[in-house]
Parts: C-alpha cells; structure tokens; sequence
C-alpha cells in the first residue's frame, strides 16, 4: 500500500478522511457530509509545504518531502489521549486501534495509557502526539508527526465523528473498528490505497459522474479537492507495494464511481476493517524494529533536508521562510519506550 504522501495534485494538501459505503455503513458515509481537516490545519499545513516548494520544488525534492511526516526513531511510543468520551467509548477506540501494536512488529507503539481507563488530554503536562476527539464534523486525522507540527496541544489531531454517542461494544467490530484503525493509520503517517501509483483506480473512476456528484452539495468540493482525494499520488514513493485491495486504507466506493461498476479491479463491495499483510509490510518498513534500520533511514532524510537548507541559504526563498524546517521534523522531543506519565 501507500504511504507517507504529503504533497498531492495542483499543489493539494494531504488530508485524511474516511468513505464508506452500503448497509450498515450509511450511518457513517461521509460523502454526505464534510470529511476534510479544519479549515484552520488546511491554512497551517499548505503555508509549510509551500515553503518547501520554494526551496526546491524539484520532483526529486518532493519524494524527499513526502517522508517528512514519519515519525523520528527518538519516538519509541506515541502518547495518546482523549478530548472527551466515556473511558468505556476511549477503552473500545483504544482497543481497536491497538490492532497496529499486535499485528505488526514495529519500533513504535501506540501509547493509551491505562488500557481500561485511557489518558485523557486535560490537565497532561506532557506531550501527546495523537489528540483525540469526538466533537468535530467526519473522521480524519493528520499524518504522522504533522499532529504536532501544526497542531497545538489543545487540539484534535484526530476526530471520529459522534462515536462516544454509539454502544462501545459496536467500536469493536465491522465498520466502527475499520474506521478507528484506518484513522489510526493515518496518525502513523499511512495514506490512501486508491491513490496508490501501484493502482489502476484512476483509469476505472466514472470521472463524469464523481466531479458531478462531489462537486454538488452537501460536499462542494472543487476540482483541486476531488483530485486530491481520487487522483494517484505524484512522484516517487519509497514505500509502495503492489496494489492491496485488502488495505484497511482503501476506500469502499459505490459502483457508480467506476465505468465497469463493481467489475472494477478497484470496487470492493464494503469497507475493509482488518489491517493486512501489506498494510503490516509498509508500517514495518517505516518503523522498523530494528531500530539501527531506522536510526539509518532517519539519518540519511535529516542530511538530505540539511543539504537542501545549505543550498538554499542566503536565496530570495530562503529569506521568505519563516519555519525551521530542520528543527521541526528532525529534533523533536520524543518519548522513551520506558518513559512514563
């Protein structure tokens, strides 16, 4: 699957949201409503990337970018906590999402706290990566360590749309589950499985009847957005596997969104809600558990953003920028695997 891809068509920022589609999912079909990042992250995310560009808007640059939000190895866990819900709703998206600690081998773990009673956001001192709130229109969440890169700790970095209104014993199966672990993904810095390059998706849409049909309310969405939730990624992507229709980050579409209906190769009758076996293959890739792998990987990216800074220093560009890049992405503060509340 795709992962890690910031830096979308027409110069779209990258935003994380969730469709489904058929039965039980209608309840949570967000094509009936709003599915984007606040407008306010929007604004926040499209100035750093457009400092990026000016620095170096080369395709060679951009596959650089797009590793940008994977989080550095001084991160052994990530700490996650709640903006709101009951600790019945906060332990069933816990153990939902917990599915990305069991199932893959990774260098990273996601941190709740007390399983039965996970953290809650206020009053914490320190601080946690993944925000989690209930109270905001769709289900999204920023990529990676975006979530603290452009979004301030007291707020959302990641939204599941009224499911502390919904029986906790549903958040634990079927498309409840799929969503929390799709999102959860996402925070990991995981993208969509439609917009893989590696995918034929794009060829099989009925783009007529999508511009159509996104571009009327309740979405209204214009051209840039329908390309960026649809269209293939642009440039290279160092963690691409063969297209995974088992991908928990591929979209259920209906059948009207291709030409050949559900005979597309990319059509799958309901969303998945399972992590795959290339969903855990990518996620190990990008954490790998042996941390010297990731220690390397991590290293060689900081010389590349490094180098490109120092060809940069003393331009027009450079001058312009008010963001320190280097400082941002590559010395955060990390969590110790053994560091506690």
């Amino acid at each position: 699957m795709t992962a890690t891809k910031i830096l979308g068509l027409s110069g779209s920022v990258a935003i994380a949201a969730m469709m489904l589609g058929g039965g039980e999912a209608q309840a949570l079909n967000l094509l009936k409503g709003r599915e984007m990042l606040p407008a306010e992250y929007v604004k926040r995310i499209k100035a750093g990337q457009e400092g990026l560009i000016k620095l170096d808007g080369s395709d060679e640059a951009k596959g650089f970018y797009s590793t940008l939000v994977v989080w550095p190895p001084s991160y052994a866990k990530l700490r996650v906590c709640f903006l709101g819900g009951s600790d019945a709703t906060n332990a069933a998206v816990a153990k939902a999402a917990s599915s990305w600690n069991k199932e893959a081998n990774l260098s990273l773990k996601l941190d709740f706290g007390k399983m039965e009673k996970p953290r809650r956001c206020e009053g914490q001192k320190r601080e946690s990566q993944i925000r989690v709130s209930y109270d905001k229109p769709g289900y999204w969440s920023q990529l990676g360590q975006n979530s603290v890169i452009y979004t301030a700790q007291e707020e959302a970095s990641l939204n599941l749309e009224a499911m502390d209104q919904v029986d906790p014993s549903k958040l634990l199966e079927g498309e409840y589950a799929g969503v929390i672990r799709h999102e959860f993904g996402h925070a990991l810095g995981m993208l969509h499985e439609h917009q893989s390059p590696a995918a034929t998706c794009a060829n099989e849409f009925n783009w007529d009847f999508i511009v159509k049909y996104l571009s009327g309310p309740p979405n209204n969405w214009d051209m840039d957005t329908i390309k960026f939730n649809l269209a293939p990624y642009a440039g290279d992507d160092l963690m691409m596997t063969d297209f995974d229709p088992q991908s928990i980050m591929l979209y259920s579409f209906p059948a009207e969104y291709y030409t050949q209906g559900d005979k597309s190769s990319c059509f799958i009758g309901g969303s998945n809600t399972a992590i795959s076996n290339a969903d855990k293959a990518t996620v190990e890739y990008m954490y790998a558990a042996d941390m010297a792998s990731r220690t390397k990987t991590y290293e060689e990216s900081k010389s590349k953003m490094q180098a490109l800074l120092t060809k940069a220093e003393g331009t027009e560009a450079s001058k312009s920028i008010s963001m320190d890049y280097l400082d941002a992405y590559f010395n955060p503060k990390g969590v110790a695997a053994d560091e506690e509340d």
